[in-house]
């Protein structure tokens, strides 16, 4: 099973009571970004997905949440 290693970069932009997380996905043994990874918020059935350079970005209301990060082939990692 591979990891996933998740860059998480607090970026908080508050507008309207709103807050932006963002951060890169990338294979925890090359570096190599994981295109089109997914990024889920349950609770709010929201969610992203990463573009070509691993990339993603969520806005949300502020609170605590539990996010699920998946990719095909890689063991599913649940963060809060």
């Amino acid at each position: 099973m591979r990891l996933l290693l998740i860059l998480l970069l607090p970026l908080y932009s508050f507008s309207q009571n709103r807050a932006t997380v963002s951060g890169y996905l990338k294979d925890a043994a090359n570096g190599e970004a994981l295109i089109g990874a997914t990024i889920y918020v349950k609770s709010l059935s929201t969610g992203a997905t990463t573009n070509v350079y691993g990339f993603y970005s969520l806005t949300l209301e502020p609170g605590n949440y539990e996010v699920s990060f998946s990719y095909i082939g890689y063991g599913t990692q649940q963060k809060l």
